[in-house]
């Protein structure tokens, strides 16, 4: 399973976060957390080929705003490109599973014993 199906799955599980409840959702974010881990050791690595590419194309283009553009329209790219929107939605999905923890104790601490 790559990342990107594994961060649509657990967006698709966070979607119902209340029937998961608490301490499920700390599972999850725990699990989040080394999701993104994995994928930054994943957007490093297309980085660096992109960025070997870039060398590449400048060398051809002679131009570093030519080189640009024929380096946007590779799949090195789209390859890294994909990996900084996986991030981004991996960030909100953990920013909203701590929001609803700090929601749920707020609301913990505030119920009668």
């Amino acid at each position: 399973m790559t990342i990107r199906e594994m961060i649509a799955e657990k967006s698709a599980l966070l979607r119902n976060v209340d029937k998961l409840g608490p301490h499920k959702a700390a599972e999850e974010l725990v699990e989040l957390a080394s999701l993104l881990s994995s994928l930054n050791a994943e957007t490093v690595e297309k980085q660096y080929i992109l960025n070997q590419k870039r060398v590449e194309l400048l060398q051809e283009a002679k131009s570093v705003a030519k080189a640009r553009l024929m380096a946007e329209a590779t799949i090195e790219w789209k390859d890294f490109m994909d990996r900084v929107v996986q991030r981004e939605a991996l960030e909100e999905l953990l920013r909203a599973v701590k929001y609803y923890l700090r929601a749920s104790e707020k609301e913990w601490e505030a119920t009668p014993r």
